[in-house]
């Protein structure tokens, strides 16, 4: 038997087809490139942001040290250095603080160097009261740390209040 056909029959119905599965699997490749390159982004994001986060945790350890290892009179507490005494006046919005040499400490770690922080955390100790218990003093401090991730804009501002027997 013997098969014949016309060429003026063909339609191109095939090519149409797959032109179209070309164009839906081209769709299909560049959504999810899409998809992934946000995944990254969110995953360096939370990755830079968990950095700075214990970087600051790291740093309120190394202020309360600091309020161990020191005096608690108003002679270290003067004002300087991130050392605020009862009356100095606190920065009103820590995100937008200057955050200097001279308005606050920075840590001896080095944390910037060793986990690719953009800068040194840094801190303030304020000592908010004194409190006679006893044949003791009770000396109650807020210390605010502040650590930036790998970038500038991901900041961590953590406060703890801390109380040393004297």
């Amino acid at each position: 038997m013997k098969y014949s056909y016309n060429k003026k029959q063909q339609s191109g119905v095939v090519l149409v087809i797959s032109l179209i599965m070309l164009l839906l699997l081209t769709m299909i490749g560049i959504t999810s490139m899409q998809v992934n390159i946000l995944e990254e982004r969110m995953a360096g994001n939370s990755r830079d942001q968990n950095i700075a986060f214990q970087a600051a945790e790291s740093t309120l350890k190394e202020a309360e040290t600091f309020i161990l290892n020191n005096p608690t009179d108003i002679a270290t507490y003067d004002g300087t250095n991130g050392l605020l005494d009862i009356a100095d006046a606190e920065p009103a919005n820590f995100f937008t603080h200057g955050w200097t040499g001279s308005d606050s400490a920075t840590t001896d770690a080095g944390y910037g160097n060793n986990f690719g922080l953009s800068e040194d955390p840094r801190y303030i100790i304020k000592r908010v009261s004194q409190v006679p218990s006893g044949a003791d003093t009770l000396t109650y401090f807020r210390i605010t740390a502040r650590a930036q991730g790998a970038r500038a804009s991901t900041q961590i501002i953590l406060q703890a209040y801390f109380i040393r027997e004297n």
